[in-house]
């Protein structure tokens, strides 16, 4: 059984320093902090690996032997309301934003005419 430090079992494992410091900080990888540096334990690290390549195998397996379950079933749809609008709330929201209530539309002009009366704005 050998210690390692950071650098050491990050090249063991060939992964960054970095990342495997994140890994050991949040217990994914047996690690123990003295003082201010990381130690690790080289026959932790490769019983981690072993769990880890084993693991793969079984579920590679596992997908291999499954069957097709597509179908011709139809999903039924999801998101959307069921809810009806208040008949007052169009007029509440109106309020609320302070657009005009009316039922009309007003009429709109680009230009408007001048004050005398006259086609064009020169005389």
């Amino acid at each position: 059984m050998k210690t390692l430090d950071l650098t050491e079992a990050a090249s063991l494992l060939k992964i960054h320093p970095k990342t495997l410091q994140r890994l050991a900080q949040s217990g994914a990888v047996p690690a123990c902090k003295v003082g201010r540096a990381w130690v690790f334990i080289d026959d932790l690290l490769f019983q981690l690996l072993m769990a880890k390549s084993a693991s793969r195998v079984s579920v590679a397996d596992s997908q291999e032997k499954s069957t097709c379950r597509s179908t011709d079933a139809k999903t039924p749809p999801c998101g959307g309301s069921n809810s009806r609008p208040f008949a007052g709330s169009r007029s509440l929201y109106s309020k609320a934003l302070g657009l005009p209530t009316s039922g009309r539309r007003s009429k709109s002009t680009t230009s408007s005419p001048p004050p005398d009366g006259s086609k064009n704005g020169s005389e």
